[in-house]
């Protein structure tokens, strides 16, 4: 049995991934989304904060240092302000050396403040502010202000409170009209979904009347043509099929009406007719070959029947009757010798039962091309035919050259798996460790 031509017909047993829609898939995302912006703009307010309060601190440091150069300006024989708050200087060697120690001067960049941080001895810090400052007509100023951490605290922390209330109170404005127009934005993208999804169910069911492709985004409106072009290509190819099955079924009736009718004719003169030896007339060497062509023009017969059945869509059944499967199964392998030529195969029947009730018709077609195929397509080794009340499993050594990955189709292979599936047979397919299985459970 060859593998590479069972794998296209395997069952799935893998259960499909259960489908979400839409509109819940998106539904669910959107607290993450949501949480993924909350956290941006905290951050951007933050940032922006924090940026704010720096750029304010130091213009703050630029206007009294323009104070304190105009009020010099104004009175020349004014000294520089020198406090425990604030102190300037012309230059940068009049700076105390108890304050300059704590900067570089290389890093004090003109306009813009330099901090500094002083531990005291009660574990307190002190903070140090230097900015070098320049005039055209003055010249250049240093000013240090001096703060305590107490004092920055005080004077930062309502100043950040107020901000970051604010910039929540605005985070949250704007994520909720966000949120606003993304939920509109998500239903007014549905609706056109919606319909191209209602417009394929009507397809479905009604396949055959007129419908029109109409929708609001132009791409909607294309895979709706294609949707529409791919369901009549395949039902053009499906009743290509089923009038080639049904027209090929009627125009063999005929013909094979007439063979098994002259078969019986021939077979019903050769009993009447008196054996020239002491043959009786059942076993004489002339009525061999017309018993083995009224056989095949049974079968012929049956499979034509068969191959018109499954071409209707109807859910007709055929009857059930009594076969005697022993029978039938060394038949069968009987007429299917001539495939072991040059092999070295052993064929071992396991038949529990003596006989089941069955569809007789299609379950000898499937029961033939199985063993044809298990005979044809097997290395050397044994072919285990095994049948009961409820299934039936053949199983040989697969053959050296074959290979799983190329699956093929033959005639005889796809007429079974279209007689289990509509039979409600149960179909399966293994081939692991140089050994082919095929199992098939039969409908009780």
């Amino acid at each position: 049995m060859n593998a590479g031509k069972y794998v296209g017909v395997n069952k799935r047993t893998s259960a499909a991934k259960t489908a979400i829609p839409l509109a819940r898939t998106l539904r669910r995302q959107l607290p993450w989304i949501g949480l993924a912006m909350t956290l941006g703009c905290l951050t951007l307010v933050f940032g922006f904060v924090v940026n704010a309060i720096e750029i304010t601190t130091d213009n703050l440091m630029r206007l009294e240092a323009e104070a304190i150069v105009q009020e010099a300006k104004a009175k020349p024989e004014a000294p520089l302000p020198n406090s425990k708050r604030l102190s300037a200087w012309r230059n940068w060697q009049e700076i105390p050396e108890a304050f300059r120690q704590y900067f570089n001067h290389e890093e004090v960049l003109l306009g813009t403040p330099v901090e500094a941080l002083i531990e005291l001895e009660k574990g307190e810090f002190e903070y140090l502010y230097l900015l070098h400052y320049q005039n055209d007509e003055f010249g250049s100023l240093y000013l240090l202000s001096h703060h305590s951490e107490q004092e920055i605290e005080s004077a930062i922390t309502p100043l950040l409170n107020s901000a970051i209330g604010q910039s929540l109170l605005l985070t949250l404005v704007i994520l909720t009209v966000l949120f606003i127009v993304i939920a509109w934005l998500i239903r007014r993208t549905l609706e056109p979904l919606k319909l191209l999804s209602d417009w394929s169910k009507q397809l479905n069911q009604q396949p055959d009347n007129a419908i029109d492709i109409n929708f609001p985004i132009t791409e909607l409106n294309e895979i709706a043509q294609q949707l529409r072009q791919g369901v009549d290509q395949v039902r053009e190819a499906n009743d290509r099929e089923q009038q080639f099955l049904k027209h090929a079924s009627h125009e063999l009736r005929t013909p094979l009406a007439v063979i098994q009718a002259s078969l019986d004719t021939v077979n019903l003169q050769l009993s009447y007719s008196k054996p020239s030896n002491s043959q009786a007339p059942a076993d004489s060497p002339a009525r061999r070959p017309i018993q083995r062509a009224l056989k095949a023009s049974e079968r012929m017969i049956q499979l034509s029947d068969t191959l018109l059945w499954l071409a209707r869509e109807s859910d007709k059944t055929i009857p059930k009757e009594v076969v005697d499967v022993k029978a039938l199964c060394t038949q069968l392998v009987s007429d299917h010798q001539y495939l072991l030529h040059q092999k070295q195969l052993e064929i071992k029947p396991l038949i529990t039962v003596e006989s089941i009730e069955i569809e007789a018709p299609l379950f000898s077609i499937v029961l033939a091309n199985l063993v044809r195929n298990a005979l044809q397509h097997s290395g050397d080794g044994e072919v285990t035919i095994q049948l009961d009340q409820h299934s039936l499993q053949i199983s040989n050594p697969a053959q050296d050259e074959c290979d799983n990955s190329e699956p093929g189709f033959g005639l005889g292979l796809q007429l079974v798996q279209r007689i289990c599936q509509k039979t409600g047979w149960d179909f399966t397919f293994q081939h692991k460790d140089r050994q082919v299985q095929v199992t098939i459970l039969l409908a009780s």
